[in-house]
């Protein structure tokens, strides 16, 4: 496995491709995910690919996985169609470039899970818009499988909840991918997200929904007991995300777990730490995670699973 992690680079208020690179190299990454806002912008990519392909490939970096957070579950049906427009475009960008995946959420008209409606109501309540939203996601997301199969790239769903996405359990997990079956649908591992919606044990997650982890986006998760006797499970302090390392997953299991489920591609760090914040907590989680990794000179370098089989 290689490591790697996610920027904007090239985007607004931030640095450039040059300056990302530059640093990457010298804090022993292997690889870089972007997001199609900065200097993978789809658009820029198909008109000149070479462009960013030399700018990573002259610091030893490859493009791991093109990130193009859309919503194709808004309400508004022009909304869903520009969506479904601009991650049709980040396909085409990646094939473009070779880049085997796109990165993308499931998409939900609603934040924090409240697709399911009020906490503990009966299945089929009338604030439970589920059933509604996995027949949206097979009408939007059936022509995105059809192209990612022609272009030969793999879509990893991001499991992530409070932005907005009904794809962050197993229950949803099963119902999209039954209502999409394709090779080139499949998931991305954030086990954070598990360890506060309790989820648990992460180990056995990965293990479920093996063959379909195409991309790990990671994070660790902290929980305080204290502050959750304090505040119960509606308060804002009880969890924090923290980078790998510095929370309560155990990387080495995680890693094994993946491995056990045919993932063999890259762990790409996400940092949203408030306590290293920045450049410090990549680094920190990049070498939390490369100790619990095979010397390189005894392995091959990483592939995409799905293109050996």
């Amino acid at each position: 496995m290689d490591i790697g992690f996610f920027t904007t680079a090239g985007a607004d208020n931030t640095w450039s491709l040059q300056e990302c690179a530059t640093w990457a190299r010298s804090h022993d990454f292997d690889c870089v995910r972007l997001s199609d806002k900065g200097a993978a912008d789809s658009a820029s990519i198909i008109q000149d690919p070479a462009v960013l392909r030399q700018g990573l490939s002259d610091h030893g970096l490859y493009l791991a996985c093109l990130t193009a957070h859309c919503n194709l579950l808004d309400d508004d049906e022009a909304t869903r169609l520009q969506e479904q427009q601009r991650l049709l475009r980040a396909i085409d960008a990646a094939a473009a470039i070779g880049c085997p995946v796109v990165l993308t959420g499931s998409g939900s008209p609603v934040k924090n899970g409240q697709f399911y409606g009020m906490f503990s109501s009966p299945p089929g309540n009338g604030s439970d818009r589920s059933d509604e939203l996995v027949e949206r996601y097979r009408q939007m997301f059936t022509p995105i499988a059809d192209h990612a199969k022609d272009r030969d790239i793999r879509i990893a769903l991001d499991v992530a909840v409070r932005m907005g996405n009904i794809g962050c359990n197993p229950e949803m997990w099963d119902r999209l991918l039954d209502a999409v079956p394709s090779d080139h649908i499949g998931l991305s591992c954030d086990p954070s997200h598990w360890v506060w919606m309790m989820i648990l044990p992460v180990e056995d997650v990965i293990r479920e929904f093996a063959g379909k982890w195409y991309f790990a986006d990671l994070k660790d998760c902290e929980v305080s007991p204290r502050m959750l006797y304090r505040q119960g499970i509606i308060g804002n302090w009880w969890w924090q995300y923290r980078v790998c390392g510095r929370g309560d997953l155990n990387w080495a299991k995680i890693i094994h777990a993946l491995g056990e489920s045919g993932y063999d591609y890259v762990l790409d760090v996400e940092n949203e730490d408030r306590g290293m914040p920045g450049l410090e907590g990549f680094a920190f989680a990049g070498r939390h995670l490369r100790q619990l990794l095979p010397d390189r000179q005894q392995v091959q370098p990483a592939k995409e699973p799905w293109r050996i089989r």
